[in-house]
């Protein structure tokens, strides 16, 4: 299987398409897709100097045409950003945090995703665009590739919620041709 090929399956697949794996909350056990942590503590000893976290994804898809495609998001990548163009009615600090596609167990791509106003939407992390405005640089618009649009709407989709559209809309985000 051709890395180009899983995109296009995501890219023209529906929620339907999916069987989705809660692995979160009460009840819930484990996604086996985990990311472990060591940061610093203060004091202690030499063993006391240290904390071990664990982060793991929340949820997972599988493809119910080939099971050897997994999607699974969740982890966080980057705690308390502010984007600028998150000004949603929660528009306080948002994680950005990871989507991965998985081929027979096997990470193959990995895209970033934002849960704005308060977990209400999942969002695709789009490029800002630069232009020299009034002798400053600013953020002329933000883009996000086709496929990272479909991705991010897929994993929005998992769950029954809000409409991924409008949030994208409202985000004023535009969606250009995918990259290589």
């Amino acid at each position: 299987m051709r890395l180009a090929d899983i995109r296009t399956i995501i890219e023209q697949s529906t929620s339907a398409d999916w069987h989705h794996i809660a692995c979160w909350g009460s009840g819930a056990e484990p996604s086996f897709h985990d990311k472990w942590e060591r940061r610093g503590t203060l004091g202690g000893d030499e063993l006391g100097k240290w904390a071990l976290d664990l982060d793991s994804h929340g949820n997972t898809l599988v493809n119910r045409e080939n099971v050897a495609l997994t999607i699974a998001w969740g982890i966080t990548a980057k705690k308390g950003m502010t984007p600028e163009w998150n000004t949603f009615t929660d528009d306080g600090p948002v994680d950005y945090q990871l989507g991965d596609i998985f081929w027979n167990g096997v990470l193959v791509d990995r895209y970033y995703l934002v849960a704005v106003d308060g977990g209400r939407a999942i969002l695709p992390l789009p490029r800002p665009i630069y232009e020299r405005r009034e002798g400053k640089v600013a953020v002329a618009h933000c883009e996000v590739a086709r496929f990272h649009r479909a991705f991010a709407r897929l994993v929005h989709n998992a769950e029954p919620g809000e409409d991924f559209e409008e949030y994208y809309s409202k985000a004023g985000f535009v969606t250009v041709d995918n990259l290589a």
